[in-house]
């Protein structure tokens, strides 16, 4: 039976220095010859996955946004998008708890309350500044730059899944996540469990890690990430995506 891989960006595909390992993208390459097929399955939106991650990597398909937007082939599968009330208390919030936020769509992304890696041009000014500048604008989820306070938690439980993570946090539509976005595809190609692996190196890839019948960490990951492994790989700078791809799919005998 063949393997459906779910990989992870950052840390683990594309490492800090921005450059994704040859010997990565060689075995992602041989593993889709052999008719495996490979996810990228990201915290990030569509829009914000770095277009040298598609190029290079050359996905079988893309769960993207915590699982809101999926594709296959070019083929959006699930496309959910964050109702303007509850992006404007998103955003409400960053004012509130005086803490940037990142407004991620699958087209078009800004940030509120402060500048990010999008830069100044991406700045808005004010909540409704975002559907003056973009009508159309579907948004998958947002980025707080700091993790969400006990009392911000509360306001935006009933709205969001909440992903609190050490040095940041991430909401997105309930019903959504790494792992539902990966079970999705699993039932769509009728693939037993065993054969799903997951690869990550941090806490917002767990619950990705525990839902595989593989979970796979890279060298570089957190330690307690790495207690819940079925395999550690090599450091991501050294092709850990390809090492493991190597060892479990290619040389399987």
């Amino acid at each position: 039976m063949k393997y459906l891989i779910f990989l992870d960006i950052d840390g683990t595909i594309y490492s800090g220095d921005g450059k994704i390992h040859p010997y990565t993208t060689y075995n992602i390459r041989e593993a889709q010859k052999q008719g495996h097929m490979v996810f990228i399955n990201t915290g990030r939106s569509f829009d914000v996955i770095p277009k040298k991650v598609l190029e290079e990597v050359i996905p079988t398909g893309i769960v993207a946004a915590l699982g809101a937007w999926i594709s296959v082939n070019n083929e959006v599968l699930i496309s959910a998008a964050v109702p303007k009330e509850s992006t404007l208390l998103a955003m409400e919030i960053a004012d509130k708890f005086d803490n940037m936020v990142i407004i991620e769509g699958e087209n078009n992304s800004a940030s509120y309350h402060g500048v990010c890696y999008l830069g100044e041009d991406h700045e808005l000014s004010k909540p409704e500044e975002l559907f003056e500048r973009y009508p159309d604008i579907r948004v998958s989820k947002f980025t707080y730059k700091y993790p969400l306070t006990e009392e911000a938690v509360k306001i935006l439980q009933p709205h969001f899944e909440i992903f609190n993570h050490p040095t940041y946090a991430e909401i997105g539509l309930h019903g959504y996540s790494k792992a539902t976005g990966m079970e999705f595809l699993r039932q769509r190609f009728g693939i037993d469990k065993d054969h799903v692996i997951a690869m990550g190196d941090s806490d917002n890839d767990t619950l990705m890690l525990k839902a595989a019948g593989i979970s796979v960490v890279m060298g570089n990951g957190h330690p307690d990430v790495k207690k819940i492994a079925d395999f550690i790989s090599i450091n991501c700078e050294y092709g850990g995506v390809g090492y493991a791809i190597r060892k479990i799919v290619l040389d399987k005998k």
